[in-house]
């Protein structure tokens, strides 16, 4: 998913400041994430239908919008776990529930692309211990369209539509479209790109931007217990 206007994210990303430490881990034993080496993130035909905002808005966060401080500034605090290089490497921030441990909230920055995951389940991972206790993530944790752990896939479906591939313990939804830029959207775009543009050439590259989402659902005894919800192209 490469796209031109995801280089004014990752230079963004390269200045992120706002975490209180950064470790760097070696490995990929985060099972849960979907830019590993060997993610298990299923190849699906994307569709043209946009999946709404509200299913890219939780805990005060709005993927796609703002980096490393939209997070901590919601949620508090928290080090970056630095993992993989190039198109695996991936900068992550976890909380878990105050409630219940086994309920975590992860937000993770890509190559190009904004991804939150929300699960109970699974086996532990190095880098675990870095996950912050919060009282604002608990399985009542929801994304603003309702998405939430223990859901029916009935549930589910009713909220994001039929998915765009099914399996016995998952659904798939993937899109990829063009989107009209906000005239300060379009301004950011023009003034980031790396050459001088003429508001002609400017509105060429910049009267449509593309946008990819996907979101990955997993179900346990058709409960939902895994959510992976992923932007890229949206990125101020």
């Amino acid at each position: 998913m490469k796209r031109l206007i995801v280089l004014v994210f990752v230079l963004g990303m390269l200045t992120v400041t706002a975490s209180a430490q950064t470790v760097r881990l070696e490995d990929s034993s985060d099972w849960w994430s979907i830019n590993r080496t060997d993610p298990g993130r299923p190849s699906v035909k994307p569709s043209a239908d946009e999946l709404q905002p509200r299913n890219f808005e939780i805990a005060g966060v709005t993927l796609g919008r703002g980096n490393s401080d939209a997070i901590t500034g919601s949620l508090g605090r928290v080090p970056t776990v630095e993992r993989g290089d190039a198109s695996t490497g991936r900068f992550q921030y976890c909380y878990s529930s105050a409630q219940s441990g086994s309920v975590h909230l992860v937000f993770e920055f890509g190559e190009d692309e904004s991804v939150v995951y929300l699960f109970s389940e699974g086996k532990s991972w190095n880098g675990e211990k870095y996950c912050i206790s919060s009282n604002k993530v608990s399985r009542a944790t929801s994304t603003n369209s309702g998405l939430k752990l223990g859901l029916s896939r009935a549930e589910v479906e009713s909220i994001l539509g039929q998915p765009d591939s099914v399996t016995p313990d998952s659904f798939v939804y993937c899109r990829d479209f063009k989107k009209k830029p906000t005239a300060e959207q379009f301004e950011v775009f023009k003034r980031d790109y790396p050459q001088k543009l003429s508001d002609q050439e400017a509105h060429k590259d910049f009267d449509y931007y593309p946008v990819e989402q996907y979101v990955l659902a997993k179900f346990t005894n058709s409960k939902l217990v895994y959510l992976a919800i992923a932007i890229s192209g949206e990125g101020d």
